[in-house]
């Protein structure tokens, strides 16, 4: 870590005398903080007074805010895999969030720090980015516990920001600089689901309660950081935006607009100047470039991003720039759409697709005036520099590796009549809609979800039949109608649908999942339908190890099948797997209760509370046992818990009984009971029993 200071001996002139004593320099620390689904133009610092995100802007006040910092894709995980290798997605191989991992090949910005010396430790709040993803690399430590929390309030593969927070916080003290340290949060991301007091003041605009949600928990995790790392170099940045309906998309991963591909970047720390706003176009490829530099440390080799550290000097961000590519190819994975590919130049943007689209970003930022027919030179220059840079890319379904296990694994499975092998890319051999044309049907998915969510199954079933006669390919629709059918009781059309999704994408994760619990549905008493189930449940976790869902519903037909000894092996194997979820946590506690291991149940139960301290069943659960072992009082904590988690009128006469009669505490027996008073209907028999008991609490005084 004297790369410095030895530069500065060496550039000491030729007979001057002894030098004068040169202290080391300290190397400044990294911390990288990524903000999922951001758009820029939502944080203050980019012009938007609505916003609340007052560290962000303090942030860009002293350093480097860069205006047009432009996202490879509006995915997460490719984006993310850019900004950690500097190379674009076509080169890197991440073309989606699941099916194409990094692999081992392209060097990263992790492996480099690793390799000066630094700490390195990672925090993600998406399983989206959790470590079958491939980013772990170069990191000691790649915190990827993402199902933390009410799923009522978070979608369960995430995490919220304040607990991803929590979670570094605990670390940091272990981290001794200098340290890389990368922290991911998700709470941009739908479902908008803001806690107070973000939640109240952003009522009308919850995507921008979460955005000020995620900035207040940046300040606190950059104040902390800031007290452990002495000289600290700080980046920001957004993987993609969100459309929010412009251009008819709700969310992000279709369209290449700039309300996806528009997004923050933020440098501040040493070598970076205060106050400095770059206008030039620049893209998360030069993210892991620029840091290097600006670290003193060798760049990354072969890399298609360039070093933003000249662009720091107000008179080197002159000229266009270079040429920006961006690509999306979930149009084509998701729903048999054309993929879309797009090129950023200067003030031009040219989308290819089957209608092609050519946008002046500076005359129309908004891009609603396509100039392809008035600006054709532009558009065809722009075209084959397009062509030039991707050649032949056309990617589809990866093939399946030359893995003799994996490969008897895939005989198992034909020979239980499933799908084996890997079919053509959705769309090959077919002309594939242009997603401007088809974009309206995504809409209609959500409805038929929501549909779905709300008991509405024959309308759900209904919009998605009509959708699918317009767009066969939507791999979702079939597993969302998969659904509509178990939840009618039709496993056998569920299958069907499940199947269909299958041919589509025959390593999709979701669809095996699917298909898994159809079969399980309709597998009655028959071993031969237990082991097609049990497969089918097998293929999805060799595809998705910490499919949580996939754990408990596969532990459920075990146990159906009065299979527990393999249900509790099958979670407890995923626990020391590392995955971490309180619903399993709470199933593998009641197996091991179940098998006459209360000490083993207790340790699970504990477990599923640090997750969420209202683990359902957990509390209860835990009052049983320790009531078991004549611990009263622990047994009357843990139902006090119960009882204000999923309030009872049974938890509530539980406990009433326990500090009656066990501890001798009128005062807290007469609250339990009334609480159960107010939680049964008037006409349930045991009303007058508890008027009784509570009169005669009363009349002892």
């Amino acid at each position: 870590m004297l790369a410095a200071a030895l530069l500065l001996l060496a550039a000491a002139p030729a007979g001057a005398g002894p030098p004068a004593r040169v202290e080391p320099v300290e190397p400044a620390s990294l911390l990288l903080v990524t903000l999922d689904t951001t758009r820029a133009d939502h944080l203050g610092c980019y012009g938007a007074t609505f916003a609340a995100t007052p560290r962000l802007d303090a942030l860009a006040a002293g350093g480097v805010r860069f205006e047009r910092a432009l996202a490879p894709a509006p995915i997460t995980l490719p984006s993310h895999a850019t900004m950690l290798t500097g190379l674009v997605p076509r080169r890197h191989g991440v073309r989606a969030n699941s099916r194409f991992p990094l692999g081992t090949g392209p060097p990263v910005l992790a492996e480099a720090l690793a390799t000066a010396g630094y700490r390195t430790a990672a925090f993600v709040s998406s399983a989206v980015l959790d470590r079958r993803a491939g980013l772990e690399r170069g990191f000691a430590h790649y915190d990827d516990t993402v199902r933390v929390g009410d799923r009522r309030a978070f979608n369960y593969e995430e995490r919220a920001a304040s607990q991803t927070v929590d979670a570094v916080l605990a670390r940091l003290p272990e981290l001794e600089p200098p340290f890389l340290l990368w922290v991911h949060l998700f709470d941009p991301h739908l479902p908008y689901v803001p806690p107070e007091p973000f939640r109240s003041r952003f009522a009308d605009r919850p995507y921008d309660g979460e955005i000020a949600f995620a900035d207040a928990q940046f300040g606190r995790l950059l104040d902390a950081v800031r007290r452990r790392a002495g000289p600290l170099l700080v980046a920001v940045a957004g993987d993609h935006g969100e459309s929010l309906g412009e251009h008819d998309e709700d969310g992000h991963g279709v369209f290449l607009y700039q309300s996806t591909q528009r997004v923050p970047l933020i440098l501040a720390g040493p070598g970076v100047p205060a106050g400095r706003v770059v206008e030039r176009n620049v893209g998360l490829v030069d993210l892991a470039p620029t840091l290097l530099e600006l670290l003193g440390l060798v760049a990354l080799e072969g890399i298609d991003g360039v070093s933003l550290r000249p662009l720091l000097e107000a008179d080197a961000a002159d000229g266009t720039g270079p040429p920006y590519e961006l690509e999306s190819f979930f149009p084509r994975l998701s729903y048999g759409w054309s993929p879309l590919r797009a090129l950023v130049h200067g003030r031009w943007k040219y989308v290819e697709a089957p209608e092609p689209e050519l946008y002046d970003l500076g005359a129309d930022p908004g891009e609603r005036r396509n100039l392809v027919a008035e600006r054709g030179r532009i558009a065809r220059r722009l075209a084959r520099m397009l062509a030039g840079r991707i050649g032949d890319d056309d990617p589809g379904i990866a093939a399946a590796p030359d893995d003799p296990e994996l490969a008897e694994r895939r005989r198992r499975l034909e020979s239980l009549g499933y799908v084996g092998g890997a079919t053509a890319p959705p769309g090959a051999g077919d002309v594939e809609p242009d997603p401007k044309r088809m974009i309206g049907l995504v809409r209609e998915l959500d409805r038929a979800r929501r549909e779905l969510a709300g008991g509405e199954r024959e309308a759900a079933t209904a919009r998605l039949e009509r959708l699918l006669e317009r767009s066969p390919r939507t791999l979702p629709a079939w597993l969302v109608l998969a659904q509509c059918r178990l939840a009618a009781g039709n496993a056998a059309q569920a299958e069907a649908n499940a199947r269909r999704a299958l041919e589509l994408a025959p390593d999709d994760a979701l669809a095996w999942f699917h298909l898994a619990n159809a079969l399980a549905a309709g597998a009655g008493e028959s071993d031969q339908a237990l082991e097609r189930a049990r497969a089918a449940y097998d293929r999805t976790l060799e595809l998705d190890p910490r499919h949580a869902d996939a754990h408990l519903n596969y532990a459920s037909l075990l146990v159906r099948h009065r299979r527990l000894d393999a249900a509790r092996d099958l979670l407890a194997g995923a626990v020391d797997r590392g995955l971490r979820d309180p619903d399993v946590e709470v199933e593998l506690g009641l197996l091991e209760l179940a098998q006459g291991r209360p000490a083993a149940a207790t340790a699970a139960l504990e477990r599923a509370l640090t997750l969420h301290r209202c683990a359902r069943d957990a509390n209860e659960t835990l009052g049983r046992i320790a009531y078991g072992r004549g611990r009263a009082a622990v047994a009357a904590s843990h139902y006090e818990r119960a009882l204000e988690c999923a309030p009872s009128a049974d938890t509530a006469k539980t406990l009433g009984s326990i500090y009656r009669y066990d501890l001798e505490d009128p005062r807290r027996a007469r609250r339990a009971w009334t609480r159960a008073l107010e939680l049964l209907d008037p006409a349930d028999p045991d009303v007058p029993v508890l008027r009784a008991l509570i009169a005669q609490l009363d009349a002892a005084g």
